[in-house]
């Protein structure tokens, strides 16, 4: 605890850095968000995957996605600022070839999945607030909530500096990042509520620092074990992979420094702010 002002100023300038990054880059945000244009495409003759890719980024198409069907076919979305015809053009090199069906994505559909996003991230952070609130105390639900909302933003600022596409399966892994810390941090506090049963004369600080000690082990080699696993699926994952992984990267990184040394420390700070005022 003696360290937690250094971290508090640590995460003070990465939130910051996110805020700032956000307010000046934005995010680049996938077809769910933006609409765009699907096409559907039958090949006579197989063609891979990643030959597609490599077809529309020499046509000079930047923003798309490509995925096989079960029915045999490609489906190529595009991003409205993408031009559909480049994109149709750059698939004759592959031979005889059939447009199924080209569709538009309208505005208001992703503007409904933006709003449901934003919701469900908000959703999420209170319904962690209101189950720590009741499980420990309101004290310690903000205390978590607080640096459960440090690590988020600093992922989605991870984003905004990177560039990297923000589609609805990234939004998923933000959360489940979010779901991870804060297993995390509830770890921590279980101990520390253990030990101020068994340890009734010791200061709150000190029974945080042992608390922390007595699982510093676990938390160390499951958030190892956890980035390894991400950072390899990052790298060799492929374009669509990589860019999922990328959360989980960050956010094993900043929610295992937030569970030692923001959370807990929140609560300490706060509690004794309370104690203090209610003293005067």
């Amino acid at each position: 605890m003696r360290y937690r002002r250094y971290a508090y100023v640590v995460s003070f300038v990465l939130v910051l850095l996110s805020v700032f990054l956000l307010s000046w880059r934005g995010l680049n945000l996938g077809l769910d968000f933006t609409g765009g244009t699907l096409i559907e495409v039958k090949f006579e003759k197989p063609v891979s995957l990643g030959e597609i890719r490599r077809s529309l980024e020499n046509a000079g198409i930047k923003a798309f996605q490509v995925q096989d069907t079960a029915q045999g076919t490609v489906m190529i979305r595009l991003r409205l600022d993408e031009p559909r015809d480049k994109a149709i053009s750059s698939l004759k090199s592959f031979g005889d070839h059939q447009v199924l069906r080209v569709e538009s994505i309208g505005g208001v559909i992703s503007k409904e999945l933006r709003s449901k996003a934003l919701w469900a991230i908000i959703t999420a952070l209170l319904g962690i607030l209101i189950y720590l609130a009741y499980r420990f105390e309101p004290i310690w639900g903000l205390g978590a909530i607080l640096a459960l909302a440090h690590d988020v933003i600093i992922v989605i600022g991870a984003y905004s500096l990177t560039q990297f596409e923000v589609s609805l399966d990234v939004i998923a892994s933000v959360l489940i990042v979010a779901g991870y810390s804060v297993t995390d941090t509830v770890v921590v506090f279980d101990r520390i509520r253990e030990n101020l049963r068994i340890r009734k004369g010791l200061e709150l600080r000190k029974v945080i620092d042992l608390s922390i000690n007595q699982t510093l082990s676990r938390t160390i080699m499951t958030s190892i074990t956890t980035f390894v696993v991400s950072a390899v699926l990052f790298v060799i994952g492929g374009p669509a992979l990589s860019k999922v992984m990328f959360a989980f990267v960050v956010g094993v990184v900043v929610g295992t420094l937030s569970s030692i040394f923001v959370a807990s420390a929140l609560v300490l700070d706060i509690r004794g702010r309370v104690l203090e005022e209610v003293r005067i």
